[in-house]
């Protein structure tokens, strides 16, 4: 976790110059997610606040529920042609995971967004599906 602070810090500071900050917010729901079709499904969803630091690039943070958990989450998100985004979020909570996943985004208007992301956690082996919205502030 301490290394991918570092590199969030790192790339902060080389794009702050270029900086055009814009704020977003976000929430989804997983409408699918590993292990499948089991007879109590799981249930995650989240909520999170997105920087855009530069125009391709932003940290994020927010909370996650997990079934009858409640965690935070923090990343970043980089889009190499927009709307498609690659993200890494470390889930924190008391069994913490790597979230490593990508999406595509839907403008609705100037300001909505319907976000498509697919997610491969890493510590629990995972794999997760999402919709959701986003809102530009």
């Amino acid at each position: 976790m301490k290394k991918l602070f570092l590199f969030t810090a790192f790339v902060s500071f080389i794009t702050i110059s270029e900086s055009k900050a814009q704020w977003r917010l976000a929430a989804g729901i997983d409408v699918l997610s590993t292990p499948f079709f089991e007879n109590i499904p799981k249930y995650r969803f989240g909520a999170e606040a997105q920087y855009f630091m530069a125009n391709r690039f932003a940290l994020t943070g927010g909370l996650e529920f997990i079934e009858k958990d409640l965690g935070g989450s923090a990343g970043f998100r980089f889009y190499p042609i927009n709307p498609v985004f690659l993200r890494m979020r470390g889930i924190l909570k008391d069994n913490s995971d790597l979230a490593l996943g990508m999406g595509y985004a839907i403008g609705l208007n100037k300001s909505w967004r319907l976000e498509t992301m697919a997610d491969y956690f890493a510590v629990s082996s995972g794999f997760a599906m999402r919709v959701g919205l986003a809102v530009k502030l």
